[in-house]
């Protein structure tokens, strides 16, 4: 199916864009903290701080790569936003005593700076931390990459394969693409500030509990934000329960924003229910293993773990893009990228001597 609406990107429209974002995000950022370390926390300060928001809230729209417009909306519309929320209510990862470098860095691109050791730990005269683990995020971006190339390259043969299955390559396919592009932001933000920065994956395609998918595997940078700003204050007042729901009901509705940025149809709500029907599921999980009727073999809960989360992503999260024909132009794109990439790569390893035809 081909995507009504949606612009077919260019090189020049997605340098434009690119351009934009690189000019306008540190721009408000540096605004964001200029107007913070002025103001008192609450009211005041969340006005200061709001006509930034259209702005992050914009940029997605300056993209046609759906790439592209998918990282710009995670980068800006989600986290960047979000963040001046919580500053503005004197909480979460941005503080305006930050100097300027890291406070732009840390407001505009997914990163978390690692916490160094403690008071406790220094104090046994142990030695300094060791440099920015550069090697940390070298490997995922290699691995990353090279997997997405076979996978593309694959994808041309999957005609045969069931549904389940290519959603499944799906699946991999996007915590691919977010490994390779966050490990990527994060070894330059490491040698940018020279600071360990914390990883936004641990294994979330070897889990066995949809509890440690969801809070200690997937995207953690996007379950901090997401526990700062939903589930630690609805626990606060209304029990841990409560709190994992607020936290999936405000996933829910960035992901309806986000299909919205992607296709530019009026969002569903199959990804609210989709979110929803994961937090009951999560509760569900543990209350079972709190009463000692769910603890499977490791092999077993890994498997229906899996099988649980494919069949529900594919029936309830992925239909929606599919229909719009997200799906096929996603892996166009990689497919292009890929291709563009070994075109370039045969070019620069040519013999010199050679003289083309």
């Amino acid at each position: 199916m081909v995507m009504q609406g949606l612009p077919v990107p260019t090189m020049e429209s997605e340098l434009r864009a690119l351009a934009w974002a690189a000019l306008l995000t540190p721009a408000c950022a540096a605004y964001a903290r200029f107007a913070a370390r002025r103001l008192r926390p609450g009211l005041p300060r969340l006005a200061a701080l709001f006509p930034t928001f259209p702005v992050f809230a914009y940029l997605p729209c300056t993209f046609a790569s759906l790439h592209l417009r998918l990282f710009s909306t995670f980068f800006h519309t989600w986290l960047a936003i979000n963040k001046l929320v919580l500053l503005a209510l004197d909480r979460g990862p941005l503080h305006p005593g930050l100097p300027l470098l890291p406070f732009v860095l840390c407001a505009g691109l997914p990163i978390k700076v690692r916490l160094v050791q403690s008071r406790q730990t220094a104090s046994k005269q142990q030695p300094p931390p060791p440099p920015p683990p550069v090697a940390e995020f070298l490997r995922p971006c290699a691995r990353s990459a090279l997997l997405l190339g076979f996978l593309a390259a694959a994808y041309p043969y999957t005609g045969w394969l069931p549904l389940y299955a290519l959603h499944y390559l799906y699946c991999i396919q996007i915590f691919l693409t977010l490994d390779l592009v966050l490990s990527s932001v994060a070894l330059a933000s490491a040698a940018v500030l020279g600071a360990s920065m914390e990883r936004h994956f641990s294994a979330p395609l070897a889990v066995t509990s949809l509890n440690d998918f969801w809070g200690r595997q997937w995207n953690l940078m996007a379950v901090d934000l997401l526990r700062a700003s939903a589930y630690e204050p609805v626990r606060a007042r209304w029990g841990r329960d409560a709190g994992v729901l607020a936290a999936f009901l405000m996933s829910g509705l960035l992901h309806e924003l986000l299909y919205w940025y992607m296709t530019l149809r009026r969002p569903t709500g199959e990804m609210l229910l989709f979110f929803m029907f994961q937090a009951a599921s999560q509760i569900a999980e543990r209350w079972a293993r709190a009463a000692g009727l769910w603890r499977p073999p490791k092999a077993a809960a890994y498997l229906l773990v899996t099988v649980f989360m494919v069949v529900t992503v594919s029936e309830m999260f992925f239909g929606p893009f599919v229909r719009a024909g997200t799906d096929v132009r996603l892996t166009e794109e990689t497919t292009a990228l890929v291709a563009m990439v070994w075109s370039a790569a045969k070019h620069l390893i040519r013999p010199s001597g050679v003289a083309s035809s």
